[in-house]
């Protein structure tokens, strides 16, 4: 089968839905024939194949293909302009599947292509806004529309509510996969980090924005400031840096490669995803974060908010310690627990580590690439 994935994200780029779509198309490039269309600017010479692999250490198992922009635009108009050209783009291609997370290009594909098109999401969509909700309900019954791959039971429900059948969705959780990570010797990291033997800590990693709900740390810092709080994924001079300097236990690292990363995932005492509905439901950009699955894959004790969206994959004193959203008195409870008791951190976050074993990317693919092959049998594109 052939496979055309068309995103308007720029490559490479420090972004957890880059690397989630690197990680994803590179499992499915396997066992499909798989292509990737993507975005570029026309006075920079297009990413290639071993600048891929190099930036998101993965094997790259797809195509490449750019369209670029003649210069630097607003970004609304660059996603519409991208949409429509690479909607003729595919028009001409010989492929069997169109597939996407944006929505301007899965309007644009149907509008102007014979294709049958699949989208991915991570969020809600039709419960976001009442132009979405419109939408997608009047899309659940059209003819080329194979589908809907959720990140999320949470996003899921919501595209459930507007008619899609069970039949039409699919559940997809993101992935690890924990033979490409190598041992070796936390002492080590922490050295090379600059990093105290003697301290519990605390690890956030992701982007660094208040939009994620990153200003908890800062209550915590003063009320544990005998733990150190490593925030990774740096990527200039905002607001949670700027702060962060007036403290002396916590500790800003720039962006990082996924190796090291994981290195000093596995050299921390404590994982932590912020304890707020902000980034989920305020800022709108975050369900069940990717980091979720990398953390879990660690082997070290996690501490989230109990929501919907992360307790489909994370359970509560089993493989993580999930705490009331918002909530930072029973939040500083929390750590106390988790800080005071070490052999319950073990069990934690080898629990949550089992239990990555079989979530894999290619695991992963097979799911959705089933599921492809079915809704285009309903279709009656077999």
């Amino acid at each position: 089968m052939k496979i055309t994935f068309i995103s308007d994200q720029f490559f490479p780029r420090t972004s957890a839905d880059s690397e989630q779509i690197v990680s994803s198309l590179s499992a499915l490039g396997t066992i499909a024939d798989v292509s990737l269309i993507s975005a570029c600017y026309r006075h920079k010479e297009p990413a290639t194949k071993e600048e891929l692999e190099a930036y998101y250490q993965e094997k790259i198992n797809f195509s490449l293909e750019f369209l670029s922009h003649l210069f630097k635009n607003i970004r609304g108009i660059e996603k519409l302009s991208f949409a429509l050209r690479s909607a003729f783009k595919v028009k001409k291609m010989n492929v069997d599947v169109v597939y996407t997370r944006n929505i301007p290009i899965l309007i644009s594909v149907l509008l102007f292509t014979k294709k049958p098109i699949f989208f991915e999401s991570y969020r809600p969509w039709p419960s976001r806004n009442v132009f979405a909700k419109a939408f997608f309900k009047k899309l659940e019954d059209h003819s080329r529309f194979g589908g809907v791959i959720l990140h999320s039971k949470f996003a899921g429900k919501s595209f459930a509510d507007v008619g899609f059948t069970s039949e039409q969705l699919i559940v997809a959780h993101n992935a690890v996969n924990l033979d490409k990570y190598e041992s070796f010797d936390r002492f080590e990291t922490l050295k090379s980090f600059d990093l105290p033997e003697d301290k519990v800590i605390v690890t956030y990693s992701g982007r660094v924005t208040v939009k994620k709900g990153l200003m908890r740390i800062f209550d915590l810092a003063d009320e544990f400031s005998d733990i150190i709080f490593l925030i990774v994924g740096s990527e200039g001079e905002g607001a949670i840096e700027e702060k962060a300097k007036q403290y002396s236990n916590i500790k800003v690292l720039p962006w990082q490669d996924k190796k090291s990363v994981y290195r000093l995932l596995v050299a921390s005492d404590i994982l932590y995803i912020p304890n707020s509905l902000h980034a989920r439901e305020k800022a709108q950009n975050t369900v069940l974060p990717l980091k979720t699955f990398l953390y879990k894959a660690s082997g070290i004790p996690i501490i989230a908010p109990n929501i919907e969206d992360v307790a489909e994959v994370l359970t509560h004193m089993k493989t993580a310690v999930l705490v009331e959203p918002d909530n930072l008195k029973k939040e500083k409870e929390v750590f106390s627990l988790l800080i005071e008791d070490q052999k319950l951190r073990q069990e934690i976050g080898l629990n949550a580590q089992n239990e990555m074993k079989n979530l894999t990317w290619l695991n992963r693919a097979n799911d959705i690439l089933s599921f492809i092959n079915k809704r285009l049998e309903a279709l009656g594109f077999h």
